[in-house]
């Protein structure tokens, strides 16, 4: 009972007394006193509204593009094949096999020489029960000693004239793993002899590792920032054009966005047609019997659609169907642009859609082992280094 007395005394000391005019002036001192501190606080460190919505500024990852796509907000982001997807692979690898379609064995041998491979190693790769040879070309399988004995100056000349030739399933990607067969094209690290690779290492779950490790792709995470002053006509004007794109579907969450007092952002993801928001940032499931080839014509002629169309598989299917409906332009700048990747005997070796600034969305390759996903223009060409180098052209459906 005391010590409940002893608290509220020390309650009742602590109560200060006020007229009523003396209440209103306090309670205008607090008011204004705390307005002052907090214009004080935001006047130094409150961001601009679109710095707002880069989460860490010192992460050179993220970055704002404005145009006539709204302001964009783009972070970079890598993604990395399941494991359960590479499981098989690496469980039992398969010996080295390079097959060169439509050439003889002089034809190969001469491809050898020519790019630096010496006459012991031409005589090593061309042993008896080393090579096979038939009407539709040759195929090579490469020994250990022979692979081994590929430095790195030969590699960056040799694998340079296999790749796009179907002889190597990974020539044309990225990797830094494994420097004896490591080389170098047109200064990208690439890696040859992957299946070889694979045979090297003695654990199935070190070889899981290695095979998520150098699936690894460069992609890009972007979103549209939404200001209480954004003109969502505009944006309508640019995104709402491409076949099976509903914008009328995404106005109200834009409106719902510009409504807030600082804004907000929408994923691009909502902004693509069906197809592509279906599949991006995933991989294809590993194949079966009858399924189609998902490689970059098919997907990027497929974008649009409700339904895919696996006429694509067919190259020269795809070469038609663009010369009758699209024509040449110098750069892109309307949403469902075409990016093509040519040789120089004109033959198309990627394609990809062109999105906004200089994001395409893109499939690189026809395996399960690539994504579909949104990269940075030159971060696709780097992808695709060749000697000569590639031709890049744009395209644009014609008007109905």
């Amino acid at each position: 009972m005391s010590k409940l007395e002893q608290r509220e005394s020390a309650h009742v000391s602590n109560v200060f007394q006020f007229s009523l005019v003396g209440l209103i002036i306090f309670s205008l001192t607090i008011i204004g006193g705390s307005a002052f501190v907090g214009y004080k606080l935001t006047a130094v460190n409150k961001p601009t509204l679109v710095q707002a919505f880069v989460t860490n500024p010192n992460d050179k990852t993220q970055s704002v593009h404005v145009g006539p796509w709204g302001t964009l907000i783009m972070r970079d982001i890598d993604l990395e094949c399941p494991a359960e997807y590479l499981t098989e692979e690496v469980s039992h690898p398969q010996p080295e096999i390079w097959t060169f379609k439509g050439k003889n064995a002089d034809a190969v041998k001469s491809l050898f020489a020519e790019n630096g491979v010496s006459a012991a190693q031409i005589a090593q790769a061309f042993a008896p029960g080393g090579f096979t040879e038939s009407g539709a070309g040759t195929e090579m399988r490469p020994s250990e000693k022979l692979l081994f004995s590929l430095d790195a100056e030969i590699r960056g000349k040799l694998y340079v004239a296999l790749a796009g030739q179907g002889v190597n399933l990974y020539l044309d990607y990225d990797l830094a793993v494994f420097k004896r067969l490591i080389y170098l094209n047109r200064g990208v690290p690439q890696l040859s002899d992957y299946q070889f690779l694979l045979t090297q290492i003695p654990t199935v779950e070190r070889r899981v590792a290695l095979a998520c490790a150098i699936s690894r792709q460069s992609a890009v995470l972007a979103g549209l920032v939404i200001k209480p002053d954004t003109d969502i006509d505009k944006i309508a004007a640019y995104w709402g054009n491409v076949p099976n794109v509903r914008f009328t579907d995404v106005r109200p969450m834009l409106e719902a966005l510009r409504e807030l007092p600082e804004g907000g952002n929408l994923s691009l993801f909502y902004l693509l047609p069906k197809f592509a928001r279906n599949r991006l940032y995933t991989y294809p499931l590993p194949p079966q019997a009858g399924d189609p080839a998902m490689d970059c014509l098919w997907s990027t002629f497929n974008f649009g659609n409700d339904t895919p169309d696996n006429r694509f598989n067919d190259a020269a299917y795809g070469v038609q169907y663009i010369q009758k409906n699209y024509y040449r332009i110098t750069a892109p700048s309307i949403y469902g642009d075409i990016l093509l990747l040519l040789n120089d005997q004109n033959e198309i070796k990627h394609s990809a859609v062109y999105l906004a600034d200089d994001l395409v969305f893109t499939k690189n390759g026809n395996n399960f082992r690539q994504p579909w996903m949104v990269m940075h223009i030159p971060d696709l060409l780097a992808t695709y280094p060749a000697e000569p180098p590639l031709k890049v052209v744009y395209m644009r459906r014609k008007i109905d």
